[in-house]
């Protein structure tokens, strides 16, 4: 008994060890303007999230009826290039953080329409 134990349990080692796959990690530089890119993206969206913070912000959107907690979600759902498009497209607007009424409604389609796709 203890024979037929040892060799099943041998076998079974065996299959495990042999069904285990064997990974690599690999490592490689990057370059500069990569870790810029990085960089960059991660603070398009910091400053996306900032503006959503603002109290006028939230306040607007819930008369528009948007939570923003939907809203916050949508954005870290933009892709990189939607991300770098609207935070650009808020370094255009006026100084003090005033933007028109058009340019907060574009602001809000893209969310919700990007919100719709994924």
């Amino acid at each position: 008994m203890k024979l037929v134990t040892l060799m099943f349990s041998a076998v079974l080692m065996f299959l495990f060890l042999t069904l285990v796959p064997a990974t690599t990690a690999q490592a490689g530089m990057i370059g500069t303007d990569e870790a810029v890119s990085a960089q960059q993206q991660s603070g398009d969206r910091a400053r996306i999230d900032a503006f959503l913070s603002k109290s006028e912000v939230q306040d607007q959107m819930r008369a528009m009826g948007v939570d923003i907690a939907t809203a916050r979600a949508r954005v870290q759902a933009l892709t990189n290039e939607e991300a770098a498009q609207l935070a650009q497209k808020m370094n255009v607007a006026p100084a003090g953080g005033n933007i028109s009424s058009t340019d907060f409604i574009i602001i809000l389609l893209v969310i919700i329409l990007v919100a719709i796709l994924l």
